[in-house]
């Protein structure tokens, strides 16, 4: 009888320092997921070709940034994004950062933003 006492009040203290510290357990994982998502290249040591990078971005559904990517504005709230990210209309050059913005501006149009050029 002793023993079961002893193990449920270790359980009991045990559930109570887990249920204060999960904050800190969470963010902790939080950081390690972060780091091990991180790859390191160094030049010449374990670099992937071009076309390996591609086909691993075109898994993960991203595209790679190019270097000297044109920067366009969003029309409705006026942040600015690589124009291969845009949302744009075909038949306009007015370009937006989500589908939502794009929806507010076809609700709004005098509240669209100009863009200085």
């Amino acid at each position: 009888m002793k023993y079961i006492i002893f193990l449920s009040l270790l359980v009991i203290i045990a559930g109570f320092v887990y249920w204060r510290l999960r904050p800190y357990i969470n963010a902790v994982r939080h950081v390690l997921n972060v780091v091990r998502g991180v790859r390191v290249e160094h030049v010449g040591e374990g670099r992937a070709s071009p076309a390996a990078d591609l086909k691993q971005n075109s898994r993960r559904g991203t595209s790679p940034a190019p270097a000297g990517g044109k920067l366009v504005r969003c029309q409705s709230c006026g942040i600015w994004l690589p124009a291969s990210r845009a949302v744009a209309l075909r038949s306009s050059t007015n370009s937006f950062c989500t589908y939502a913005c794009l929806e507010r501006a076809a609700d709004h149009p005098q509240r669209t933003r100009k863009s200085a050029s």
